[in-house]
């Protein structure tokens, strides 16, 4: 039989038992409900006949009273007699059109005869002698007939009553058979039929949990009578065809495995996997060579634990534990310096997060690459070097032909003639901008060197901006520029390097400068905050896109679009300043309105200072 038709069966059964309980229950207790209803209805009506014959033959027996003129004569009250008989008739003819129970027949019978003898008693009633004892005595024989009746219905109500306990009682033993029964059949389904249903579902999910564990070998048994037969067939043949997927899967994985693991120790670089517990899984042997450690003591080691005996390692590892530890923020591309056969070594250490293929926010694991860069490093700094004894050395005959043009143009000496003049500035001129340009190679070459000396002392902002200003003078004059000064009042002093600082200023004007057209506007200023000066210059010049922005403070950089010539390294110096200074420097730009380069310094007095 299949999963079907049992859970069908059993569940037609139960509704049938259901229907029949319900159709039974109902039956039973309308039927007594209406039989009781009707019985009860009656004998209460019969009491409240027999109740107003009390009544009235009250009102009669009350219905006398004494003559005034006589001590034994009595009168009747006619209307009350009249009145009172009336009522008798009418209630005693509404009890005879009842159902009379048993013997209740005769009774009222009995009754209606003694009520006609008792019309006689009334009218011959004349004295208190005949009415005690004639027609009292009767009155009251059939007040004893009525409350026979009486008794007799309170009987018929009380066995009633009683019938309709018994007949509830049976209806109540056997709907609760009835229950029992259905619990126990439910009982039954209950127990048994989700065994028929969960046993395959249980064999389905050991054998999933199986092949989730990458047994694909597991089959289930077939049972042909139910649904889960071709299911079971299908689930045999799905394992079936992924056991063979997986043996030539596993052959390809083990194929690449064996390609990567060649690429990773052939490459010219370190480089180092972690799992998501910072548990090293492979460092190749450039890795190892450079740690001077063998595969054995890092394979499955955590690395805070190699971290703590080997120094280069901490190099390396240092922030990236912290950042596992604590989300703290990493370096990217992080310069480690060491010594490698007791010559200085130098290496860019870069971290790549595994994460999920199905989720990016699920790390699970760390490659750390290593790059030799001793050679590059050295060759720099011999580059710097260079360029620092070349910038040196032409300072020299610099300085010899300023000084002879000088001489040139002293009248005492000799006289030029228009021609000679323009030649004579033109090369003053050029002398200038090689001199300036000499001056930022050397600015460079000691940012390089890391040679960079401050002498910081307090001084007035007024005399940074006015020092600047005056250096450029002259060239704002040749360009028809106009230079404005917007400082706040009551500046505090300021504790920098004064000539490094208004070496930046100038460089930001004589950009400015540069980059502005004729008969423009530069505006140079200081403006306070609550915790640092900030020193800016504004021009109305072409302008840098947002594209470029990002590019400008990086050495050798060059706007594009610029007719201007320049070395491409004065603000690249200019940040390394500011920089070392503890300031912040940066600039806002709209394209074709202009630019404006500031810097932030902190370390400002609490006392304003005054210009002078």
């Amino acid at each position: 039989m299949t999963i079907k038709a049992k859970i069908t069966l059993g569940l037609g059964f139960l509704f049938s038992t259901i229907v029949i309980l319900g159709i039974m229950a109902m039956h039973y207790l309308n039927s007594l409900a209406v039989d009781n209803q009707q019985l009860l209805e009656d004998n209460y009506k019969s009491l409240e006949y027999l109740s107003g014959l009390n009544t009235a033959l009250a009102d009669i027996q009350n219905s006398f009273e004494t003559d005034p003129s006589s001590r034994v004569s009595l009168n009747k009250i006619e209307f009350r007699i009249d009145a009172a008989i009336e009522e008798f008739e009418y209630y005693l003819g509404k009890q005879k059109n009842q159902i009379p129970e048993s013997g209740e027949g005769e009774l009222i019978k009995q009754i209606q005869k003694d009520f006609e003898t008792l019309k006689g008693y009334i009218d011959v009633t004349r004295t208190k002698d005949y009415y005690f004892n004639k027609l009292l005595p009767f009155i009251r024989d059939i007040q004893l007939t009525i409350n026979q009746v009486y008794f007799l219905n309170e009987q018929v109500i009380k066995n009633r009553n009683y019938n309709a306990q018994k007949t509830a009682e049976r209806v109540i033993y056997t709907v609760a058979a009835i229950v029992i029964f259905c619990i126990l059949i439910a009982f039954s389904f209950m127990v048994g039929l989700p065994r028929v249903i969960t046993e395959p579902i249980k064999s389905f999910t050991e054998g999933l949990n199986r092949i989730q564990e990458g047994d694909y070998t597991t089959r289930i048994p077939v049972n042909k009578k139910n649904e889960f037969g071709p299911l079971a067939t299908a689930f045999n043949d799905m394992t079936g065809k992924l056991d063979q997927y997986e043996r030539l899967n596993l052959r390809k994985i083990l194929l690449e495995k064996n390609r990567i693991e060649t690429l990773i120790r052939k490459i010219p670089e370190g480089i180092i996997g972690l799992d998501v517990d910072m548990r090293i899984l492979f460092c190749n042997p450039f890795a190892r060579k450079n740690l001077e450690l063998s595969e054995d003591e890092l394979i499955g080691k955590l690395v805070h634990e190699i971290a703590m005996d080997n120094n280069f390692f901490t190099e390396v590892v240092n922030d990236l534990i912290e950042y596992d530890k604590t989300g703290k923020r990493y370096i990217r591309n992080k310069l480690i310096k060491t010594n490698y056969q007791d010559k200085p070594a130098y290496f860019i250490r870069k971290i790549i997060i595994t994460t999920s293929v199905d989720d990016a926010s699920d790390r699970n694991g760390y490659i750390i690459m290593l790059k030799n860069i001793t050679e590059f490093k050295e060759q720099d700094e011999a580059r710097t070097h260079f360029i620092a004894t070349v910038s040196h050395e032409l300072k020299t005959p610099i300085a010899a032909i300023k000084m002879s043009l000088k001489l040139l143009q002293d009248e005492r000496l000799s006289q030029l003639n228009e021609d000679q003049q323009e030649l004579v500035e033109a090369v003053e001129w050029e002398i200038n901008r090689l001199l300036n340009l000499t001056q930022e190679l050397l600015n460079a070459s000691e940012v390089e060197t890391g040679k960079i000396n401050l002498y910081p002392e307090w001084t007035k902002p007024y005399n940074l901006v006015e020092e600047a200003v005056d250096s450029v003078d002259t060239l704002a004059g040749d360009r028809s520029i106009k230079i404005v000064e917007q400082l706040d009042d009551n500046l505090p002093e300021i504790h920098v390097d004064p000539d490094k600082t208004t070496w930046v200023l100038v460089n930001f004007l004589t950009n400015a400068i540069k980059y502005s057209n004729s008969h423009s506007t530069v505006t140079i200023g200081v403006k306070k905050w609550e915790d640092h000066l900030e020193f800016y210059v504004k021009d109305e010049g072409i302008g840098i896109s947002p594209e470029e922005q990002a590019k400008v403070f990086e050495r050798y950089y060059r706007v594009s679009g610029s007719k201007e010539k320049g070395s491409g390294i004065g603000l690249s110096v200019a940040k390394e300043l500011v920089d070392q200074m503890g300031g912040k420097i940066g600039l806002d730009s709209t394209l074709g309105l202009g630019s404006k380069f500031y810097m932030k310094l902190f370390n400002m007095h609490k006392e304003s200072s005054k210009p002078t």
